[in-house]
């Protein structure tokens, strides 16, 4: 996921959706793959909100969001628990 820009402000709407499937057609086998992922869509989803002041984006980023979260609390957790392994 290296090639997903840091900063999307730069970004025109049709940009962010080509960015987008970009990196949802990538393939994920990590928790931590999953999580960075979610980071981005969030980020994605929260630019579209913030553009276009569309409450259904806003809902989109805060799911993905949730769902980077708990994915990242589940990876510390496990961490904790065995060690440092990263599964």
């Amino acid at each position: 996921m290296s090639q997903i820009p840091e900063d999307l402000s730069a970004l025109t709407g049709a940009e962010l959706v080509r960015v987008f499937l970009d990196a949802y057609d990538q393939p994920r086998t990590t928790k931590a793959e999953r999580a960075e992922f979610f980071d981005f869509k969030s980020r994605v989803f929260a630019a579209i909100a913030e553009r276009d002041g569309n409450p259904d984006a806003a809902r989109f980023a805060a799911c993905a969001r949730a769902d980077s979260d708990l994915l990242w609390a589940e990876i510390a957790a496990s961490e904790a628990l065995n060690g440092g392994d990263r599964s």
